[in-house]
């Protein structure tokens, strides 16, 4: 008679002992991924990294929902559009700090407009992501403010973008640092010239917009001062209405007079406490006329120049018109 089985055959060592080494190193692969990820793209200068690069592709969104990126009260959210974000280049991590309390403080390198920068933020530990990377915060938010004095106006721009200081021309614009921004005016009345202005900290930055007359302002305020002073002249009495020249004279006249304009006086615009000022500018008219010496009854003819000059305050106002009116 044959003997029974004794019991189950046991699993044979090599192979599970083959098993659970690629276990270990699967996990151990994992945790060494989770290391380098904490130290390099979840550390807090990752973190730094990630917010300077939303900034440089203009990611707007990006930048302003990084966590503890908060715009302070009180200010203008004008330039805060991704049409006026000029973010930094060049970008590097080139320091971390780690303080007492945990925080870290984050030195970072860049260019604003080709020129070399660099900033310090301070980072704090957050929630952890998928509760195995780091998690991190700014402990104070990177968000200035550029405060504007606009000076002959109110209306200036930030990197292409209109803004407007009110009544005062006066703003403080909330801006996110490191930005740059280019401050500068151009529309048909009043220009200024472009100003870089870089953004490097959120300790106020003051920057002042002085608005010139354009040449094409200039160009009409001349051309209607012509205008007027033309129609002054096809008046023909001695003393034209309204006008900056006129001539006395003792004697009768025969014919009524015939001016011209000899010379226009050439006008310049430059501001004013309020407004725009045409400074005083000289011209001349010229009179002929024909007239009887009430003395001794001998003719004569008055042949000649007459000095004058004009002065103007401008107003522009708010439907795009300009307001002319005597100084």
């Amino acid at each position: 008679m044959g003997s029974g089985d004794g019991g189950a055959a046991p699993i044979p060592r090599a192979p599970l002992v083959r098993w659970l080494a690629l276990c270990v190193l699967v996990i151990g692969a994992f945790l060494g991924v989770v290391s380098a990820l904490n130290t390099g793209v979840y550390s807090a200068g990752g973190f730094v990294a990630r917010y300077l690069d939303a900034l440089q592709r203009r990611d707007l969104a990006a930048a302003l929902t990084t966590p503890g990126v908060t715009v302070p009260s009180g200010l203008s959210a004008a330039a805060l559009d991704r049409d006026a974000l000029v973010g930094p280049t060049e970008t590097r991590i080139v320091r971390v700090l780690a303080d007492p309390d945990g925080s870290r403080t984050v030195t970072a390198a860049y260019e604003l407009a080709g020129r070399p920068h660099h900033s310090d933020f301070r980072v704090e530990p957050a929630a952890p992501l998928f509760l195995l990377f780091s998690g991190w915060r700014f402990a104070e938010t990177p968000v200035g403010s550029l405060e504007v004095e606009v000076q002959g106006g109110s209306g200036f721009r930030v990197n292409g973008l209109a803004a407007d200081a009110g009544a005062d021309g006066r703003v403080r614009l909330a801006v996110l640092s490191p930005t740059l921004a280019v401050l500068d005016q151009q529309n048909r009345y009043v220009v200024a010239d472009r100003q870089p202005v870089p953004i490097v900290g959120t300790a106020p930055t003051i920057a002042v917009v002085e608005l010139r007359a354009s040449d094409a302002f200039v160009a009409s305020v001349q051309e209607e001062v012509d205008d007027f002073l033309d129609a002054c002249a096809e008046q023909d009495v001695l003393q034209p209405a309204g006008c900056p020249f006129r001539r006395l004279l003792e004697d009768r006249v025969i014919e009524r007079p015939d001016w011209s304009i000899a010379s226009y006086p050439e006008i310049d615009i430059v501001r004013a406490e309020e407004g725009w000022l045409v400074p005083p500018a000289s011209g001349a008219a010229h009179i002929t006329v024909d007239m009887v010496s009430l003395f001794d009854g001998t003719v004569s003819t008055v042949d000649e120049d007459v000095p004058f000059e004009v002065s103007y305050r401008i107003t522009l106002r708010d439907d795009g018109g300009v307001e002319i009116r005597a100084a």
